[in-house]
Protein backbone atom coordinates (compact mmCIF):
# COMPACT_ATOMS: atom_id res chain seq x y z
CA UNK A 1 0.00 0.00 0.00
CA UNK A 2 1.18 3.29 -0.87
CA UNK A 3 1.73 5.18 2.48
CA UNK A 4 3.29 8.12 3.84
CA UNK A 5 3.74 8.38 7.81
CA UNK A 6 0.88 5.82 7.96
CA UNK A 7 -1.72 7.87 5.86
CA UNK A 8 -2.43 6.76 2.13
CA UNK A 9 -1.37 8.88 -0.68
CA UNK A 10 -4.44 11.03 -1.55
CA UNK A 11 -4.69 12.00 -5.34
CA UNK A 12 -7.41 13.97 -7.16
CA UNK A 13 -8.23 14.04 -10.62
CA UNK A 14 -10.43 16.82 -12.97
CA UNK A 15 -11.60 15.44 -16.27
CA UNK A 16 -13.98 17.01 -18.94
CA UNK A 17 -15.51 13.52 -19.29
CA UNK A 18 -17.43 11.06 -17.60
CA UNK A 19 -16.43 8.21 -15.17
CA UNK A 20 -15.78 5.12 -15.58
CA UNK A 21 -16.50 5.48 -19.35
CA UNK A 22 -13.44 7.62 -20.25
CA UNK A 23 -11.36 4.42 -20.73
CA UNK A 24 -7.49 6.23 -19.96
CA UNK A 25 -8.94 7.88 -16.77
CA UNK A 26 -10.44 4.75 -15.47
CA UNK A 27 -7.23 2.95 -16.02
CA UNK A 28 -4.58 5.47 -14.27
CA UNK A 29 -7.85 5.35 -11.17
CA UNK A 30 -7.73 1.98 -11.22
CA UNK A 31 -4.09 1.53 -11.23
CA UNK A 32 -3.83 4.15 -8.36
CA UNK A 33 -6.37 1.76 -6.34
CA UNK A 34 -4.22 -1.42 -6.40
CA UNK A 35 -1.36 0.29 -5.44
CA UNK A 36 -3.88 1.55 -2.32
CA UNK A 37 -3.94 4.95 -3.45
CA UNK A 38 -7.30 6.77 -2.76
CA UNK A 39 -8.36 8.75 -5.85
CA UNK A 40 -11.23 11.49 -6.30
CA UNK A 41 -12.58 12.46 -9.96
CA UNK A 42 -14.23 15.40 -10.33
CA UNK A 43 -16.38 14.80 -13.61
CA UNK A 44 -19.07 15.20 -15.74
CA UNK A 45 -22.15 12.95 -15.53
CA UNK A 46 -24.52 11.30 -17.67
CA UNK A 47 -28.21 10.65 -16.66
CA UNK A 48 -28.35 7.46 -15.21
CA UNK A 49 -25.36 8.72 -13.13
CA UNK A 50 -24.99 8.95 -9.39
CA UNK A 51 -24.15 12.44 -8.44
CA UNK A 52 -20.97 10.70 -6.36
CA UNK A 53 -20.03 7.21 -6.57
CA UNK A 54 -17.48 5.06 -4.57
CA UNK A 55 -15.61 2.36 -6.07
CA UNK A 56 -12.96 0.70 -3.99
CA UNK A 57 -10.77 3.70 -2.97
CA UNK A 58 -11.76 5.97 -6.05
CA UNK A 59 -14.27 8.08 -5.72
CA UNK A 60 -16.70 9.99 -8.47
CA UNK A 61 -18.23 13.57 -8.13
CA UNK A 62 -20.50 14.16 -10.98
CA UNK A 63 -20.69 18.20 -11.07
CA UNK A 64 -22.51 18.95 -14.45
CA UNK A 65 -24.49 17.11 -17.20
CA UNK A 66 -23.02 15.58 -20.02
CA UNK A 67 -23.93 17.32 -23.25
CA UNK A 68 -23.14 17.43 -26.89
CA UNK A 69 -20.83 19.91 -27.66
CA UNK A 70 -19.84 19.49 -31.13
CA UNK A 71 -19.91 23.55 -31.64
CA UNK A 72 -17.19 25.99 -30.55
CA UNK A 73 -19.52 28.30 -29.24
CA UNK A 74 -21.11 25.43 -26.83
CA UNK A 75 -17.92 23.88 -26.10
CA UNK A 76 -17.02 27.01 -24.14
CA UNK A 77 -19.96 27.55 -22.42
CA UNK A 78 -19.94 23.70 -21.17
CA UNK A 79 -16.26 24.00 -20.17
CA UNK A 80 -17.12 27.41 -18.38
CA UNK A 81 -20.13 25.40 -16.56
CA UNK A 82 -17.91 22.45 -15.65
CA UNK A 83 -14.95 24.47 -14.59
CA UNK A 84 -16.63 26.34 -12.32
CA UNK A 85 -18.09 23.62 -10.47
CA UNK A 86 -15.20 21.35 -10.15
CA UNK A 87 -13.25 24.59 -8.76
CA UNK A 88 -15.92 24.31 -5.77
CA UNK A 89 -15.98 20.89 -5.45
CA UNK A 90 -11.89 20.88 -5.69
CA UNK A 91 -11.68 23.47 -3.30
CA UNK A 92 -14.32 22.20 -0.90
CA UNK A 93 -12.62 18.43 -1.05
CA UNK A 94 -9.19 19.49 -0.42
CA UNK A 95 -9.71 21.06 3.11
CA UNK A 96 -10.74 17.56 4.36
CA UNK A 97 -8.82 15.28 1.54
CA UNK A 98 -5.50 17.72 1.91
CA UNK A 99 -4.43 15.85 -1.35
CA UNK A 100 -0.57 15.15 -2.08
CA UNK A 101 -1.08 15.18 -6.07
CA UNK A 102 -3.42 16.82 -8.22
CA UNK A 103 -3.92 15.63 -11.93
CA UNK A 104 -6.28 17.07 -14.72
CA UNK A 105 -6.97 15.77 -18.24
CA UNK A 106 -6.76 17.39 -21.33
CA UNK A 107 -9.50 18.71 -23.17
CA UNK A 108 -8.69 21.75 -22.46
CA UNK A 109 -5.20 22.12 -21.23
CA UNK A 110 -6.51 25.39 -19.35
CA UNK A 111 -8.26 22.96 -16.81
CA UNK A 112 -4.89 22.91 -15.05
CA UNK A 113 -5.47 26.54 -13.90
CA UNK A 114 -8.03 24.90 -11.58
CA UNK A 115 -5.18 23.89 -9.72
CA UNK A 116 -3.42 27.22 -9.67
CA UNK A 117 -4.00 27.45 -5.47
CA UNK A 118 -2.67 23.69 -5.00
CA UNK A 119 0.61 24.78 -7.05
CA UNK A 120 1.08 27.96 -4.72
CA UNK A 121 0.81 25.12 -1.88
CA UNK A 122 3.96 23.08 -2.71
CA UNK A 123 1.08 20.41 -4.13
CA UNK A 124 2.44 18.69 -6.99
CA UNK A 125 0.16 19.68 -10.49
CA UNK A 126 0.10 16.80 -13.53
CA UNK A 127 -1.48 17.42 -16.43
CA UNK A 128 -2.40 14.38 -18.50
CA UNK A 129 -2.42 15.37 -22.31
CA UNK A 130 -4.11 12.72 -23.39
CA UNK A 131 -4.11 14.89 -27.03
CA UNK A 132 -2.57 18.16 -28.52
CA UNK A 133 -4.73 20.96 -28.49
CA UNK A 134 -2.96 22.74 -31.26
CA UNK A 135 -2.43 20.05 -33.46
CA UNK A 136 -6.47 18.92 -32.79
CA UNK A 137 -7.47 22.56 -33.10
CA UNK A 138 -5.83 23.05 -36.27
CA UNK A 139 -7.33 19.29 -37.66
CA UNK A 140 -10.90 20.61 -36.64
CA UNK A 141 -11.10 24.25 -37.38
CA UNK A 142 -8.20 25.17 -39.58
CA UNK A 143 -10.98 26.07 -42.07
CA UNK A 144 -13.34 28.00 -40.44
CA UNK A 145 -13.50 31.45 -38.43
CA UNK A 146 -12.26 29.95 -35.28
CA UNK A 147 -8.47 29.39 -36.90
CA UNK A 148 -8.24 33.23 -35.44
CA UNK A 149 -8.63 31.49 -32.49
CA UNK A 150 -5.16 29.39 -32.77
CA UNK A 151 -2.47 32.27 -31.03
CA UNK A 152 -4.85 31.84 -27.95
CA UNK A 153 -5.07 28.02 -27.92
CA UNK A 154 -1.02 27.95 -28.78
CA UNK A 155 -0.37 30.67 -25.70
CA UNK A 156 -3.16 28.34 -23.25
CA UNK A 157 -1.09 25.18 -24.33
CA UNK A 158 1.94 26.83 -23.12
CA UNK A 159 0.95 28.39 -19.84
CA UNK A 160 -1.16 25.20 -19.39
CA UNK A 161 2.07 23.11 -19.71
CA UNK A 162 4.68 25.91 -17.51
CA UNK A 163 1.99 25.51 -15.04
CA UNK A 164 2.00 22.02 -14.22
CA UNK A 165 4.45 20.27 -12.43
CA UNK A 166 4.82 17.42 -14.65
CA UNK A 167 3.05 16.52 -17.87
CA UNK A 168 1.83 12.91 -19.08
CA UNK A 169 1.07 12.21 -22.65
CA UNK A 170 0.03 9.55 -24.58
CA UNK A 171 2.28 9.11 -27.85
CA UNK A 172 5.76 9.60 -29.06
CA UNK A 173 5.09 12.02 -31.96
CA UNK A 174 3.10 14.41 -29.19
CA UNK A 175 5.99 13.85 -26.82
CA UNK A 176 9.00 14.91 -29.24
CA UNK A 177 5.99 18.00 -30.53
CA UNK A 178 6.11 19.26 -26.83
CA UNK A 179 10.07 19.35 -26.70
CA UNK A 180 9.93 21.47 -29.95
CA UNK A 181 7.86 23.55 -28.19
CA UNK A 182 10.68 23.89 -25.33
CA UNK A 183 8.95 22.21 -23.00
CA UNK A 184 12.09 19.87 -21.26
CA UNK A 185 12.15 16.50 -22.28
CA UNK A 186 12.54 15.98 -18.52
CA UNK A 187 9.05 16.84 -17.73
CA UNK A 188 7.50 15.20 -19.84
CA UNK A 189 6.35 11.46 -18.59
CA UNK A 190 5.04 9.03 -21.65
CA UNK A 191 1.75 6.94 -21.10
CA UNK A 192 0.72 5.58 -24.01
CA UNK A 193 -2.76 4.05 -24.33
CA UNK A 194 -1.83 0.16 -24.67
CA UNK A 195 -4.70 -2.79 -24.24
CA UNK A 196 -5.72 -3.08 -20.29
CA UNK A 197 -5.18 -7.23 -19.84
CA UNK A 198 -7.55 -6.99 -17.21
CA UNK A 199 -10.31 -6.56 -19.47
CA UNK A 200 -8.58 -7.66 -23.25
CA UNK A 201 -7.33 -10.71 -23.38
CA UNK A 202 -7.69 -13.95 -24.63
CA UNK A 203 -6.49 -13.25 -28.16
CA UNK A 204 -4.64 -16.26 -28.12
CA UNK A 205 -7.10 -18.71 -28.79
CA UNK A 206 -8.51 -17.21 -31.99
CA UNK A 207 -8.50 -19.76 -34.75
CA UNK A 208 -8.15 -18.51 -38.81
CA UNK A 209 -9.87 -19.55 -41.50
CA UNK A 210 -10.75 -18.74 -44.91
CA UNK A 211 -13.81 -16.01 -44.66
CA UNK A 212 -15.75 -16.37 -48.50
CA UNK A 213 -18.69 -15.14 -46.83
CA UNK A 214 -20.08 -13.07 -43.80
CA UNK A 215 -16.84 -11.01 -42.97
CA UNK A 216 -17.42 -9.49 -39.40
CA UNK A 217 -15.77 -6.11 -39.45
CA UNK A 218 -15.75 -3.84 -36.40
CA UNK A 219 -14.70 -0.36 -35.13
CA UNK A 220 -15.54 1.42 -32.02
CA UNK A 221 -14.25 4.45 -30.22
CA UNK A 222 -14.91 8.59 -31.37
CA UNK A 223 -17.07 8.72 -34.06
CA UNK A 224 -15.84 12.23 -36.17
CA UNK A 225 -15.05 12.82 -39.43
CA UNK A 226 -11.40 12.93 -38.44
CA UNK A 227 -11.66 9.29 -37.64
CA UNK A 228 -12.48 8.22 -41.30
CA UNK A 229 -15.33 6.10 -40.75
CA UNK A 230 -17.07 7.02 -43.93
CA UNK A 231 -13.77 5.74 -45.55
CA UNK A 232 -14.79 2.12 -44.03
CA UNK A 233 -18.49 1.97 -45.06
CA UNK A 234 -17.91 2.91 -48.74
CA UNK A 235 -14.47 0.02 -48.58
CA UNK A 236 -17.24 -2.26 -47.32
CA UNK A 237 -19.88 -1.16 -50.00
CA UNK A 238 -16.67 -3.02 -52.31
CA UNK A 239 -15.81 -5.68 -49.89
CA UNK A 240 -19.66 -6.87 -50.30
CA UNK A 241 -19.23 -7.36 -53.91
CA UNK A 242 -16.48 -10.02 -53.12
CA UNK A 243 -17.36 -11.33 -49.96
CA UNK A 244 -21.24 -11.70 -49.50
CA UNK A 245 -22.79 -10.99 -46.35
CA UNK A 246 -20.02 -8.74 -45.26
CA UNK A 247 -20.96 -6.65 -42.50
CA UNK A 248 -19.29 -3.70 -39.73
CA UNK A 249 -20.50 -2.60 -36.64
CA UNK A 250 -19.85 0.91 -35.45
CA UNK A 251 -19.99 2.02 -31.65
CA UNK A 252 -19.31 4.77 -29.89
CA UNK A 253 -19.52 8.58 -29.31
CA UNK A 254 -20.42 10.55 -32.43
CA UNK A 255 -20.17 13.98 -33.43
CA UNK A 256 -24.44 14.88 -34.09
CA UNK A 257 -23.74 15.83 -37.80
CA UNK A 258 -21.19 13.12 -38.79
CA UNK A 259 -23.31 10.86 -37.94
CA UNK A 260 -26.34 12.42 -39.92
CA UNK A 261 -23.97 12.47 -43.06
CA UNK A 262 -22.98 8.63 -42.39
CA UNK A 263 -26.38 7.67 -42.41
CA UNK A 264 -27.26 9.36 -45.50
CA UNK A 265 -24.28 7.86 -46.94
CA UNK A 266 -25.18 4.25 -45.80
CA UNK A 267 -28.69 4.76 -47.49
CA UNK A 268 -26.83 6.19 -50.15
CA UNK A 269 -24.81 2.86 -50.69
CA UNK A 270 -27.68 0.58 -50.23
CA UNK A 271 -26.06 -0.88 -46.58
CA UNK A 272 -28.38 -0.52 -44.25
CA UNK A 273 -28.59 -4.11 -43.61
CA UNK A 274 -24.99 -4.26 -43.55
CA UNK A 275 -23.71 -1.42 -41.35
CA UNK A 276 -24.93 -0.91 -37.74
CA UNK A 277 -24.39 2.68 -36.32
CA UNK A 278 -24.31 1.44 -32.36
CA UNK A 279 -24.13 3.70 -28.99
CA UNK A 280 -20.89 3.94 -26.92
CA UNK A 281 -20.02 0.54 -25.47
CA UNK A 282 -18.29 -0.29 -22.06
CA UNK A 283 -15.36 -1.30 -22.48
CA UNK A 284 -16.12 -5.19 -21.03
CA UNK A 285 -19.18 -4.79 -23.97
CA UNK A 286 -16.60 -4.25 -26.61
CA UNK A 287 -14.64 -6.76 -25.56
CA UNK A 288 -17.72 -9.35 -26.36
CA UNK A 289 -18.03 -7.45 -29.38
CA UNK A 290 -14.66 -8.30 -30.23
CA UNK A 291 -14.57 -12.06 -29.53
CA UNK A 292 -17.39 -12.26 -32.33
CA UNK A 293 -15.27 -9.78 -35.31
CA UNK A 294 -12.66 -10.90 -37.64
CA UNK A 295 -11.01 -7.56 -38.60
CA UNK A 296 -10.41 -3.97 -36.33
CA UNK A 297 -10.50 -1.42 -38.23
CA UNK A 298 -8.60 2.15 -37.38
CA UNK A 299 -9.12 4.41 -40.86
CA UNK A 300 -8.23 7.39 -39.64
CA UNK A 301 -7.45 10.39 -41.92
CA UNK A 302 -4.59 12.35 -42.13
CA UNK A 303 -3.79 15.18 -41.21
CA UNK A 304 -1.40 17.34 -38.63
CA UNK A 305 -3.16 15.85 -35.69
CA UNK A 306 -3.96 12.42 -36.25
CA UNK A 307 -0.44 11.86 -37.75
CA UNK A 308 1.04 12.04 -34.56
CA UNK A 309 -2.10 10.47 -32.21
CA UNK A 310 -1.96 6.95 -31.12
CA UNK A 311 -4.78 4.86 -31.75
CA UNK A 312 -5.85 2.84 -28.78
CA UNK A 313 -8.21 0.50 -30.46
CA UNK A 314 -5.13 -0.59 -32.41
CA UNK A 315 -3.62 -2.29 -29.01
CA UNK A 316 -6.98 -3.41 -27.77
CA UNK A 317 -7.97 -5.28 -31.24
CA UNK A 318 -4.06 -6.88 -30.88
CA UNK A 319 -4.98 -7.85 -27.52
CA UNK A 320 -8.53 -9.80 -28.84
CA UNK A 321 -5.88 -11.15 -31.80
CA UNK A 322 -7.75 -9.36 -34.27
CA UNK A 323 -5.98 -8.65 -37.60
CA UNK A 324 -5.82 -4.73 -37.72
CA UNK A 325 -6.51 -2.63 -41.02
CA UNK A 326 -5.39 0.86 -40.70
CA UNK A 327 -4.36 4.06 -42.39
CA UNK A 328 -0.61 4.33 -42.96
CA UNK A 329 0.01 6.90 -40.56
CA UNK A 330 3.65 7.90 -39.39
CA UNK A 331 1.80 7.57 -34.84
CA UNK A 332 0.72 3.62 -36.28
CA UNK A 333 4.23 2.90 -38.02
CA UNK A 334 6.17 3.63 -35.23
CA UNK A 335 4.93 0.90 -33.08
CA UNK A 336 3.86 -1.72 -35.94
CA UNK A 337 5.87 -2.44 -39.35
CA UNK A 338 4.26 -3.57 -42.45
CA UNK A 339 4.17 -6.85 -41.34
CA UNK A 340 1.85 -6.28 -38.34
CA UNK A 341 -0.71 -3.90 -40.13
CA UNK A 342 -2.68 -4.15 -42.94
CA UNK A 343 -2.05 -0.78 -44.04
CA UNK A 344 -3.49 1.20 -46.52
CA UNK A 345 -3.30 4.79 -47.84
CA UNK A 346 -5.44 7.27 -45.89
CA UNK A 347 -8.87 7.93 -47.24
CA UNK A 348 -8.48 5.40 -49.65
CA UNK A 349 -11.94 2.89 -49.80
CA UNK A 350 -10.79 1.19 -52.99
CA UNK A 351 -7.27 0.28 -51.29
CA UNK A 352 -8.90 -0.18 -47.88
CA UNK A 353 -10.85 -2.85 -49.31
CA UNK A 354 -8.80 -4.55 -51.37
CA UNK A 355 -6.44 -5.18 -48.25
CA UNK A 356 -9.56 -6.39 -46.42
CA UNK A 357 -10.64 -8.97 -48.94
CA UNK A 358 -6.89 -10.28 -49.43
CA UNK A 359 -6.93 -10.82 -45.44
CA UNK A 360 -9.79 -13.03 -45.55
CA UNK A 361 -8.81 -15.25 -48.27
CA UNK A 362 -4.95 -15.91 -46.62
CA UNK A 363 -5.77 -17.32 -42.93
CA UNK A 364 -2.35 -17.87 -42.58
CA UNK A 365 -1.37 -13.85 -43.20
CA UNK A 366 -3.64 -12.84 -40.30
CA UNK A 367 -2.29 -15.44 -38.09
CA UNK A 368 0.97 -13.94 -38.28
CA UNK A 369 0.11 -10.73 -38.24
CA UNK A 370 -1.34 -10.78 -35.15
CA UNK A 371 1.58 -12.70 -33.46
CA UNK A 372 4.05 -10.03 -35.34
CA UNK A 373 1.48 -7.00 -33.62
CA UNK A 374 1.70 -8.61 -30.46
CA UNK A 375 5.31 -9.13 -29.98
CA UNK A 376 5.32 -5.13 -31.06
CA UNK A 377 3.36 -4.46 -27.78
CA UNK A 378 5.09 -6.57 -25.55
CA UNK A 379 7.57 -4.13 -24.30
CA UNK A 380 4.81 -1.04 -24.04
CA UNK A 381 2.08 -3.19 -22.20
CA UNK A 382 -0.07 -1.73 -19.63
CA UNK A 383 1.22 -3.57 -16.90
CA UNK A 384 4.40 -1.47 -18.06
CA UNK A 385 2.84 1.89 -18.10
CA UNK A 386 0.85 1.49 -15.06
CA UNK A 387 4.10 1.19 -13.45
CA UNK A 388 5.46 4.21 -14.87
CA UNK A 389 2.23 5.95 -14.02
CA UNK A 390 2.32 4.83 -10.92
CA UNK A 391 5.98 5.76 -9.83
CA UNK A 392 5.42 8.79 -10.71
CA UNK A 393 2.30 9.56 -8.78
CA UNK A 394 4.38 7.90 -5.71
CA UNK A 395 7.72 9.89 -6.33
CA UNK A 396 6.03 13.69 -6.64
CA UNK A 397 3.36 12.34 -3.63
CA UNK A 398 6.97 11.25 -1.44
CA UNK A 399 8.67 14.96 -2.63
CA UNK A 400 5.60 16.90 -1.36
CA UNK A 401 5.11 14.85 2.03
CA UNK A 402 9.38 15.36 2.51
CA UNK A 403 8.66 19.23 2.16
CA UNK A 404 6.51 19.34 4.71
CA UNK A 405 4.61 22.14 3.36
Amino acid sequence: MSTSEGQPIRVAMVVLSQYPSDPRVRREAEALERHGIEVDVICLREAADAAEERRGTVTAYRVAPMQAKERMERYLWITARFMAASLLKLMSLSRRRRYDVVQFHNMPDYLVFLGLFHRLRGVPVVLDLHDLTVELFESRYGASWARRLLPLVRLAERFSCALATRLITTSSGFEQRLVERGIPAGKITLILNTADPAIFHGGGQRSFARIDRDLRLLYHGSVKERFGVHTAIEALSMVAKEVPGATLRIHGRYDPSYRDRLEALIGRLELRDRVHLGEYLSLESVRELMLGADMGLVPYLSDPFMDIALSTKSFEYVAMGLPVVSSRLPSMQSIFDEQSVAYFAPGSAAEMAARIVELCRRPEERQQMVRRASASCRDISWPAMEKRYVDLIEELARRRRKSGS
